[in-house]
């Protein structure tokens, strides 16, 4: 029998037995990001946790307030997967980001924003949770280098 990437990746390495628990986790972290419910998000966070976006790393959690403030002034996001495990720890979902401010096209006066919905970019967003809480979490594009 064989077994071709996409097949595989179906097929999770779940050794300490908590990824049916860790994916709840993160996708419950997932729903509190997309409503901007900043206290349940946090909540499910560790303290010190990474949250890496496209302005840079931010460490702790008024830092992370401050880039998730940025991100929702700035960009719209709209995912096509939903909560896809890695490993019993690592869990990403993919989408794409719509710049709403902040580059040429999104800035131009009266047709800007319109424009730029027509240059969305895929976005790839990762999540590691450890004994059940967020520790670190990074949105970035989405290359697709050399995956088949």
């Amino acid at each position: 029998m064989s077994y071709n990437i996409r097949k595989l990746k179906y097929f999770v390495d779940d050794i300490d037995g908590g990824l049916r628990t860790n994916q709840l986790i993160a996708e419950d972290y997932f729903l509190a990001e997309d409503d901007h419910e900043l206290g349940e998000m946090m909540g499910m966070m560790m303290s010190q946790a990474h949250y890496s976006s496209f302005w840079g790393v931010a460490r702790g959690e008024l830092a992370t307030k401050a880039v998730h403030a940025q991100e929702k002034e700035n960009l719209r996001l709209s995912w096509t997967s939903g909560t896809t495990p890695l490993t019993s720890n690592t869990f990403f979902r993919e989408g794409y980001v719509h710049f709403t401010k902040g580059n040429f096209l999104s800035n131009m006066p009266i047709i800007g924003r319109a424009l730029s919905m027509f240059f969305q970019k895929k976005v790839i967003e990762s999540l590691v949770v450890r004994e059940g809480k967020v520790v670190f979490r990074d949105l970035g594009y989405n290359w697709q280098l050399g995956v088949h």
